[in-house]
């Protein structure tokens, strides 16, 4: 599977940073993702783009649009957690606009140690996009999942 076009929004492209930055492409003319509510901790960014970190690496960079310095490290699950089903409430579907959990594309928040072997993902807390509209909001599951999970085993 590729993870590229597994976390393709419909109607748009995720790119590569540096063929964007070689082009002279800015956030603003990438397709926008944008939070319903926002992500906690950040009340003044709701709008985000998805930019692939490199062409054979699972991480994307979620990056605020009107402060390109803040980003976000995320990764799809499926890579380092192939077990993780999240269970996304009738309620979350609503806020998203769609009633088929196929539309959606999970993500996982990564945090960076002192190194590549010390990073973890929060399976807790994941953001889920509608890849129809790409509007988005980060999910407070209530299945017993860790915040700190090892990405790399």
């Amino acid at each position: 599977m590729s993870v590229l076009v597994a976390t393709r929004p419909r109607g748009g492209t995720v790119t590569d940073g540096s063929t964007d930055r070689a082009a002279g492409t800015t956030a603003a003319d990438l397709p926008t993702i944008e939070f319903s509510t926002p992500i906690p901790g950040f009340p003044e960014h709701r709008q985000f783009v998805l930019v692939r970190s490199s062409d054979d690496d699972p991480v994307y960079t979620l990056c605020s649009v009107a402060e390109p310095a803040l980003r976000f490290l995320v990764v799809p699950p499926a890579p380092f957690f192939p077990n993780y089903a999240p269970e996304i409430g009738d309620q979350v579907l609503e806020q998203l606009g769609t009633t088929d959990p196929a539309d959606l594309l999970v993500l996982l928040v990564v945090t960076m140690g002192d190194t590549p072997a010390k990073a973890t993902a929060n399976l807790l807390a994941p953001m889920v996009v509608n890849r129809s509209t790409r509007r988005a909001v980060q999910v407070i599951l209530s299945e017993d999942l860790p915040i700190r999970a090892p990405l790399l085993s």
